[in-house]
Parts: C-alpha cells; sequence; structure tokens
C-alpha cells in the first residue's frame, strides 16, 4: 500500500516533468499565432494601399494628359487641314483676281472697239447727211430739184439711179456698222456675265476663307487649351509621382522590417541539428523554364513559368518558418534549411501559390516535400512560381544550386 502510493507520486512527478519539456518543445517549434508578423505584414498592407492611392492618382493624371496630347493632336491635325484649305482658297482666290483682271482687260478692249464702231457709224451717218445737205444744196430742191432739173430722161435717171445707190451704200454700210457694233456688245455683255460670275465665285471663296480662319481662331483657343490640361495633368503626374516616391520608401521600409523579421524566424531555428547537404531538387517536376531571372530590374528571385494548379516541391530538407499571405508574394511559404559543413545558412521562399500553403510554420519537411500550388496570387501577372534562395540572409540566385 505504501510502495503503491509512493509510485502513484513518482508518476506524477514524472508526468509533470515530462509535460513541461512536451510543453517548452512545443513553444519552440510550434509557436501559435504570430502577432509581431501579423502586425508587421499590417503595416506592409496599408503602406501598399497607400502606394496603390498615388499609383492610382498617377495613371489617373496620365490617362488625363494622354487624353489631353489626343485631343491636341487632333486638332493640331484639323489646323493643318485648314492652313492647307486656306492657303488652296488663297491660290484659287489669286487665279480668280487674275482671271477677273484679264476679263477686266477684255471688257475694257471690247468698250474700246464699240465706242470705234460707234464713231465710225456716227461718222458715216453724219458724212451721209452732210451729202444729203450738199445735194440739196445744188439745186434748190434737194433731191427733188436735182431729179426736176434734168434735160432728159437718161439724165433723170442717172440722177435718180445715183442718189439711190448713194443711199443703198451708205444705208449698207450703217447697217454693218450697226451690226458689228450689237456683236461687239454682245460680246462685252458675254465678258461683263463672265466677270460677274467670277466676282461670284471670289466672293464665295473669300466668305470660305474667312469661315476658315474664323475656324483657325476657334481651334488656336481649344490648343491653348489642351496645352494647359497637359501642363496641369503633367504637374499632377509629377506631384502623385513624388508622393508615390515617398509612400514606395515607406513600404520598402515595412516591407524591409517585416524581411528582416522572416530572417529573424529563419534565424530562431539556426540552433536546430539541422545540416543542409546542399543537395537541392527542383522546385517543380517538369517545369524549367525561367520566365524571368534573378536580379534583372531589381527582381529578389528566379521566376518558372508554369500552369495554375502545379505541385510545389521544398527543394530540400528543412523547417518552415513562414506559411502566410504577402501583399507581393501572395500565398508562399519559407523554409529554413539549415547550415552547410562551412558554416553558411539557406532558406528559400516560394511565392504566389493560388491558395494558402499545405505545410504550417514549424513543420519539418524533407527535401520534395509538397508545399502549396503555382498560382497568381500577390503582385503577380501569371502563373508562376516564384523562388527565392537567401544564403547567409542575403539574396543570391537559386540557378548557382539547381539546374
Amino acid at each position: 500500500m505504501k510502495l503503491s502510493r509512493r509510485f502513484k507520486r513518482v508518476a506524477s512527478a514524472l508526468l509533470a516533468v515530462t509535460m513541461a519539456f512536451v510543453m517548452t518543445f512545443s513553444t519552440d517549434v510550434m509557436p501559435m499565432a504570430d502577432s509581431k508578423q501579423d502586425q508587421l505584414k499590417a503595416e506592409v498592407e496599408a503602406k501598399q494601399a497607400e502606394l496603390d492611392k498615388v499609383n492610382a492618382a498617377i495613371k489617373e493624371a496620365k490617362d488625363n494628359k494622354a487624353n489631353a496630347e489626343a485631343v491636341k493632336s487632333q486638332l493640331e491635325d484639323q489646323k493643318t487641314l485648314i492652313l492647307s484649305q486656306i492657303s488652296l482658297i488663297s491660290d484659287q482666290i489669286t487665279d480668280l483676281q487674275s482671271q477677273i483682271y484679264e476679263k477686266q482687260t477684255q471688257i475694257d478692249e471690247k468698250q474700246i472697239e464699240v465706242d470705234n464702231k460707234q464713231a465710225e457709224y456716227d461718222q458715216r451717218w453724219a458724212d451721209f447727211k452732210q451729202r444729203m445737205g450738199a445735194m440739196q444744196m445744188l439745186n434748190d430742191g434737194g433731191s427733188i430739184a436735182l431729179l426736176s432739173s434734168a434735160t432728159n430722161l437718161y439724165q433723170l435717171l442717172t440722177f435718180a439711179q445715183t442718189l439711190e445707190q448713194i443711199s443703198s451704200k451708205d444705208q449698207s454700210i450703217c447697217e454693218e456698222l450697226e451690226n458689228q457694233r450689237a456683236d461687239l456688245e454682245a460680246q462685252r455683255t458675254d465678258l461683263e456675265n463672265a466677270k460677274a460670275e467670277l466676282e461670284a465665285t471670289q466672293a464665295s471663296l473669300e466668305e470660305q476663307n474667312t469661315q476658315l480662319n474664323n475656324k483657325q481662331d476657334e481651334l488656336a483657343v481649344n490648343i491653348a487649351q489642351a496645352n494647359e490640361d497637359i501642363d496641369e495633368a503633367t504637374a499632377q503626374q509629377e506631384a502623385a509621382e513624388e508622393a508615390a516616391a515617398e509612400a514606395r520608401k515607406k513600404l520598402d521600409a515595412a516591407a524591409a522590417a517585416l524581411d528582416a523579421y522572416l530572417n529573424a524566424q529563419n534565424q530562431k531555428y539556426g540552433n536546430a541539428s539541422i545540416t543542409c547537404s546542399l543537395d537541392f531538387g527542383r522546385p517543380l517536376a517538369t517545369f524549367k523554364y525561367i520566365s524571368c531571372y534573378f536580379g534583372g530590374g531589381g527582381h529578389r528571385g528566379t521566376d518558372y513559368a508554369a500552369p495554375g494548379g502545379t505541385q510545389i516541391y521544398t527543394i530540400a530538407d528543412g523547417i518552415v518558418t513562414a506559411a502566410t499571405y504577402h501583399y507581393s508574394w501572395g500565398y508562399y511559404v519559407q523554409v529554413y534549411h539549415g547550415t552547410d559543413s562551412n558554416g553558411n545558412t539557406y532558406s528559400t521562399l516560394y511565392a504566389h501559390m493560388n491558395s494558402a500553403p499545405v505545410v504550417s510554420v514549424g513543420q519539418t519537411v524533407t527535401k520534395g516535400q509538397l508545399l502549396g500550388y503555382v498560382g497568381t496570387t500577390g503582385n503577380s501577372t501569371g502563373n508562376h512560381l516564384h523562388l527565392e534562395m537567401k544564403v547567409n540572409g542575403v539574396l543570391t540566385s537559386v540557378t548557382n544550386y539547381i539546374s
């Protein structure tokens, strides 16, 4: 009976020690929710939201500038077209003015011809009247007296025939002159009509020219307004870019703090007896195409293109030190692989998984173990695996260790 009580006391003591050991080990290896990491993540996400807002303002300013420049370009094209039309119409007006001048010259020349024919006609008529007067003076009775003065029939007929010939000749000449004058008048009228048509065309062209000049003035005002819009959008863009630079600094600082914390998480397991054999495997079973290399444009890792849902494997044994969501990495896993024979530490990070990882923080994983699936979460433009490697806490290219 005494032995039984003593055994129970010993057993209880052993159980208490065992529970204490298990709880201590569990706290070191399987931490509960990490409030510090959540806080850092929240800060990063807040800074990212701030940067996104500023980037949206930049995009809006760029769009406004692009729209204003497009409007200006259209207005400039219209202005060029109008200037071309003005030049064409000006040339037409100049040509019409030349034609009008030529027509006026022809009209003046025809008027001179008409005046000359009229003078010739008037002279013929004056000569006729003078002859008639002279014939009348030959005899008191004029032509009748002249005929009466005939001494015989032959003389009478001769006088009558002569008078008739003179009258007929003068009449014919006068009629010819009148016809010539009328023809010249008709030609002058035709020239006047042609001139009037040219002047009407010129007036129409000058009206078009006036309208085009007014349109050109309107375009000049609109182009000036477009320039103001461009200047305003440029100023907004520059201000937003300055704000973005500042927001990016804050984001970088927050991201650096989170990165430093993740490195510290790796270091928490630095005392764990994990030896890195440097026998690294491939993160994807079949897909080897690298769509973006380490270091290009500040790229932190190596991107492997693969369809969404492709299985992602850890490239070496290790301990999961992070398995969560990151504003840039999306769903990701970080694995600490331990120390090599030279004392160098290794860790890898697998980003843009399509959903939450299948492993958890503190979990021991072996080379080729499933971590998650290829996706495009976070700052990603398509399905791929973003793989980062750190040696002694410094980013390096994973292609130095795997083919």
